[in-house]
């Protein structure tokens, strides 16, 4: 059963009204499984906080409420200036459960990443470090966090970083009805098998060393622009964390030092025992070889205003670029929630159905899968983007279908334009020079998802010619063989 987003919003606010709470629930700003954030507004103290919502109506076990209230009233005792403050922690008899916490206006490191694919040195190696000081704080007072990704590590618009959703992930995990649900089941508070230790795969207990391992593997997400492990399925993700050694990243950025390659070597390995055994020594480390990485503040804000100034150049706002500076952080994340989520964003395994739907289109011959499918809301809703095992790829539109064979699809590419809010062009690159435009007006929450998912997809480098165009950004490293 899905969320029912504006019955959900009109419980929690009539929740809030029924604990005495002065409380004026908004937007969503993002849901998954069971649950839901939206922003709202304190209007005692007036400011905006961050409202999370599980519904239990449609939970996989009614114990989860007592579990999440007990870890979330747990995070809350943590005060550190790297982790979001907890405000209130609540409930409505069985049925619904809230945290309200601070809204941070600024981006994810996903959606960070979905802009510039890569970061750069300096800034993975902050990121990393004030992360790191976040975790080894709540590892002294007996609270691992479990679920360590991009989605979970936030930055305002002063370029300050903050960790969210501690320990909501062990509350999940242990109410499930099965010991690997954490591992195949959707939701915002679940595992995530790109960044799940080894010892988080195998089911064993788990310590601060999990989280260090977590970490590293966004380390080097922010460095190769991908994280170390990927495939089609979950149960192949996890097979390649309990087995294989990720690809040494000065293969994909000679730029990284070689000291700074042995930390992340040291994070990722698979033995815990060889790993930092603390978060405190990967800070110290970090610091150790690259001095800048004490430093606060992240040098992104600069990259998200000059966004936001070209667009408000275009959109004849000269006079407003103080303002639009000053807010900028605000703004990307205001378009955001603002525009609608994608009708379609699917990975491989793709549903029964829909493959049997996509090969009555003539976008999946006999014998092809599905890799990723993407549909997106809004104007251009019925055309869809298909992407094959194979390495080829489809545009199925009311038109009819364009296909393309993996020896002719050499990558993606974009282009941003104003149009009453930033909007973007996509687009295949084909051999010979060719493109085929798949989309005209992405708004910026499609663009961001779809971004991030071909980001993902791997073309061979000997399909690509020396002269291709190609922008780096959008040329996926080379397959180990």
């Amino acid at each position: 059963m899905a969320l029912d987003i504006s019955s959900l919003q009109a419980r929690v606010q009539a929740a809030l009204r029924a604990e005495g709470e002065e409380f004026t629930v908004g937007p969503l700003l993002g849901e998954g499984g069971f649950a839901a954030v939206f922003r709202a507004r304190d209007d005692a103290l007036h400011r905006d906080v961050a409202v999370k919502v599980l519904d239990l109506q449609i939970a996989p076990s009614r114990t989860l409420a007592e579990r999440f209230l007990r870890e979330a009233r747990t995070v809350a005792q943590l005060e550190h200036p790297s982790i979001v403050p907890i405000y209130k922690v609540g409930r409505e008899g069985t049925a619904l459960l809230y945290i309200i916490m601070r809204c941070i206006d600024g981006p994810s490191v996903r959606q960070l990443l979905a802009i510039r694919t890569r970061l750069s040195v300096g800034d993975a190696a902050r990121i990393t470090r004030q992360v790191a000081d976040a975790l080894a704080y709540a590892h002294s007072r007996g609270v691992v966090h479990r679920d360590v990704k991009p989605d979970n590590i936030l930055l305002d618009k002063q370029g300050h970083v903050f960790v969210t959703d501690f320990g909501i992930a062990k509350a999940a995990e242990a109410v499930s009805v099965a010991p690997t649900s954490q591992l195949t089941t959707e939701g915002m508070i679940l595992g995530t098998p790109q960044y799940m230790s080894p010892e988080q795969v195998a089911g064993d207990a788990l310590d601060g060393r999990s989280d260090v391992y977590s970490l590293g593997i966004l380390l080097y997400h922010m460095l190769a622009g991908a994280p170390p492990f990927d495939g089609p399925t979950s149960a192949s993700i996890l097979a390649k964390q309990l087995t294989e050694d990720p690809e040494p990243i000065r293969r994909l950025r000679p730029d990284v030092s070689p000291e700074l390659a042995e930390i992340l070597d040291q994070m990722l390995q698979k033995d815990r025992g060889r790993r930092y055994q603390t978060a405190a020594e990967v800070s110290q480390a970090l610091v150790e070889v690259l001095p800048t990485a004490a430093r606060d503040r992240v040098k992104v804000t600069r990259s998200l205003i000059s966004t936001i100034k070209k667009y408000a150049v275009r959109a004849g706002l000269v006079g407003c670029l103080a303002v639009v500076a000053f807010a900028a952080g605000a703004v990307v994340v205001a378009w955001y929630a603002l525009s609608s989520k994608p009708r379609l964003s699917v990975a491989a395994p793709v549903p029964a159905t829909l493959a049997a739907e996509l090969r009555r289109q003539g976008a999946l011959l006999p014998g092809e899968i599905a890799s990723y499918v993407f549909q997106p809301g809004g104007s251009e809703e019925p055309t869809r983007l298909v992407v094959t095992t194979r390495g080829g790829a489809a545009v199925v539109t009311p038109a009819g279908v364009r296909r393309y064979r993996r020896d002719s699809l050499l990558g993606f590419d974009h282009a941003s334009r104003w149009d009453n809010g930033p909007r973007w062009v996509f687009m295949l690159e084909l051999r010979g020079g060719r493109r085929d435009t798949v989309y005209r007006s992405l708004s910026v929450r499609p663009f961001f998802e779809l971004s991030r998912r071909v980001g993902q997809i791997k073309i061979e480098k000997d399909r690509v010619p020396s002269r291709s165009r190609v922008p780096a950004r959008h040329r996926p490293r080379r397959p180990r063989r």
